[in-house]
């Protein structure tokens, strides 16, 4: 019997008799008895890097604090009050503070979301904004290579003491995110957001766990070190999304330490590729959030094997990307058209105009889909993402072993129980497309 983790309780099933499981990548989650809060203060009181926040803080300090939206698992509503207390003991008033969610170039939260979020008291205690990366009030901050000037949000831009909360996890193309990434692409402007993802995202190194010779990593430091953050707390999570530590300090030396420890954490050497292999979302549960687990299951499935994506999505996804989806599918496969991987070459967006998140999400469901046969599990509302994708949609995992073991009689299997956190370690480049 095999585990998938899932948030409503973990599934279970028999495999196919005649099938061998090669390997279950996954982690014994750490163990700690400390709340966040509880970790956070002890973070802030041995800062890495960096002078303690209160010795930063003067009571004319204008003070801006970017936290990251609903897609991420960092524990803002936990965290922010005590980091609050921190400032105001410093006697800085309320009203010189600022909370920017970074969202990057995802949508705006509402107000039930930010009271969500970040608590529903500070949302009505402080001002909060959520960034807007096209706005015409950003600050440029000076430039880097290959992209002109960077902009950034105004209200960091202008702060005294900018400080950022958010979690060092797994990212299916910047190896890791949290520290820089909450900077770039979170309060940055939409050009240098989508030249940065555009120009990295074939790079066969920008990939889930990967830091070393990673463009993709590179580039989000040197344009996130534009932005002169001057501290970060940031969280690590375990392979069961609970936090075991926090540190805090300077945001690059927070950010390498965070990764080295994460890899030792999340990271699984593999040595095989299967011909199946099963992966549950989790945590991610919400729109192309999805779709994250879909890099580290191709990392270790043979061309051709197959994907099996167990996901809790309750909510369908954005008709506008159902329709483009179908939209690329089909320039793709009409040769009187432009391939779209010549648009990819020229480090245009797949859909100009589109969220990021939008277009990253595209380029990696088109890779899977030309690669191996994709089955989502799930709620029904997967039947007209598995349409628009043009893979394979079963209601349940039985129902969705069954199949593939009409294909595949005698597979070899990998299990990613926790597809959103664990990442494998492989041998070999992983190309996604042609490069």
């Amino acid at each position: 019997m095999i585990k998938l983790l899932q948030k409503k309780g973990d599934l279970r099933v028999d495999l196919p008799p005649v099938w061998k499981i090669i390997q279950t990548i996954f982690k014994e989650p750490a163990t700690t008895h400390a709340s966040p809060l509880q970790l956070m203060k002890k973070a802030l009181d041995n800062p890495i890097g960096s002078p303690r926040l209160e010795d930063m803080l003067r009571p004319e300090s204008k003070v801006a604090v970017v936290v990251d939206d609903l897609t991420r698992h960092t524990p803002v509503k936990d965290l922010l009050p005590g980091l609050l207390e921190v400032i105001n003991k410093q006697g800085v008033p309320r009203k010189n503070v600022d909370i920017v969610i970074g969202v990057g170039t995802h949508r705006s939260m509402n107000q039930a979301e930010i009271d969500e979020r970040i608590g529903g008291e500070v949302a009505k205690t402080y001002h909060v904004q959520n960034h807007d990366a096209r706005s015409p009030d950003l600050v440029v901050m000076g430039e880097v290579p290959g992209y002109g000037p960077v902009s950034f949000n105004a209200t960091v831009a202008r702060a005294d003491i900018k400080i950022a909360i958010g979690s060092i996890i797994p990212h299916v193309h910047n190896g890791f995110g949290g520290g820089p990434k909450n900077i770039m692409p979170g309060i940055c402007d939409f050009n240098t957001i989508r030249q940065h993802h555009m120009k990295n995202v074939l790079h066969h190194k920008a990939r889930v766990g990967i830091v070393q010779d990673n463009p993709f990593l590179e580039e989000t430091i040197e344009i996130a070190k534009l932005a002169k953050m001057n501290f970060v707390v940031q969280c690590l999570v375990d392979t069961m999304g609970q936090i075991y530590e926090v540190l805090a300090g300077d945001m690059l030396e927070v950010f390498y330490q965070g990764i080295d420890r994460q890899t030792r954490q999340l990271g699984v050497p593999v040595a095989r590729q299967a011909d199946v292999t099963l992966v549950s979302s989790y945590p991610y549960d919400e729109g192309v959030q999805i779709m994250k687990a879909l890099m580290p299951a191709a990392m270790v499935t043979k061309d051709g094997g197959a994907i099996v994506l167990v996901t809790e999505l309750m909510e369908p996804l954005p008709d506008f990307f159902l329709n483009a989806v179908k939209k690329v599918r089909a320039d793709w496969n009409n040769q009187g058209k432009a391939n779209p991987l010549d648009k990819l070459r020229r480090h245009e967006p797949l859909i100009e105009g589109a969220a990021m998140d939008f277009n990253m999400a595209i380029i990696l469901i088109i890779s899977i889909i030309k690669r191996f046969n994709l089955v989502l599990v799930g709620h029904d509302v997967l039947r007209d993402a598995a349409e628009a994708m043009g893979c394979e949609y079963s209601p349940d995992l039985n129902t969705a072993l069954s199949r593939e073991n009409a294909r595949i009689k005698e597979a070899s299997v990998n299990i990613i129980p926790a597809g959103g956190y664990v990442f494998p370690i492989i041998p070999e480049p992983f190309y996604l497309l042609e490069e």
